[in-house]
């Protein structure tokens, strides 16, 4: 009886493992997010020649809706981003156009940024289309780092070969929040780093306020968002969502 609980205990465990950290990136992931969120953000990308910065509002619900509209600068003020479930679309005020985003573009640029439409939305594909498992435990003053490596699933419809997370659980309330992200190739080689810092309270949560995204092979450019408000639980039903608020930028 003794060997047979032993052997159970051995294949659980792992398995637990797996679930436990895999729940580490759900919830690093839904930071920023909530089941609900509305928010207000900069965006500012820089290269060693230009500089420009643009002003953002977003609207999230659950794990299927992202509503995000441009409010700056005025030659771009009501370009939008709707994501309903698994289908995007653009809305460009100037043509008066609705572009549909195939799923082979969720890795481009969003608005030629280093940010890409799947980190905007805030999809959850580093939650579903790869396995998870912990590389390293740090305990800091008031918070557990926890070093996290995902693989992709076989066949899984995915752009990174891994992806490197630092993931913190604060001590006082237990909160979730993302550090540092490295995403590689498929052959191994180090595309970008999105370091999240200035760690806040915003809308009632700890959260991350400014995200730093650096492209490991276009020296002197970078892209940085930076959270001014949020706000968590909102009631919004899926109505919101709706292709005729993307034409009129979120209003």
């Amino acid at each position: 009886m003794k060997s047979v609980l032993t052997a159970l205990l051995l294949f659980a465990t792992p398995l637990r493992a797996e679930r436990d950290v895999k729940d580490l990136i759900d919830r690093a992931n839904q930071a920023l997010r909530g089941d609900s969120s509305h928010g207000r953000l900069s965006m500012t990308i820089e290269t060693p020649d230009w500089k420009r910065t643009l002003e953002v509002e977003g609207w999230n619900k659950d794990r299927a809706y992202a509503l995000m509209v441009l409010r700056a600068p005025a030659k771009e003020r009501g370009n939008a981003t709707l994501r309903r479930k698994n289908e995007m679309w653009v809305w460009m005020p100037k043509v008066e156009r609705v572009i549909k985003i195939p799923s082979t573009m969720m890795h481009a640029a969003w608005q030629g940024s280093d940010f890409t439409y799947e980190d905007i939305v805030k999809a959850d594909s580093i939650v579903k289309d790869y396995t998870h498992k912990l590389l390293k435990t740090t305990k800091e003053d008031g918070r557990t780092v926890y070093r996290i490596e995902a693989s992709p699933l076989p066949d899984a419809p995915v752009v990174w070969g891994k992806v490197l997370s630092d993931v913190a659980v604060y001590d006082e309330d237990q909160s979730v929040v993302p550090l540092l992200e490295e995403d590689y190739s498929e052959r191994g080689e180090l595309i970008r780093t999105i370091i999240l810092s200035d760690v806040k309270i915003l809308g009632g949560r700890r959260v991350p306020s400014r995200l730093e995204c650096l492209p490991a092979k276009k020296k002197g450019k970078r892209t940085v968002l930076r959270y001014h408000e949020l706000e968590f639980g909102l009631a919004l039903d899926d109505a919101f969502f709706s292709y005729q608020r993307l034409q009129k930028g979120g209003g």
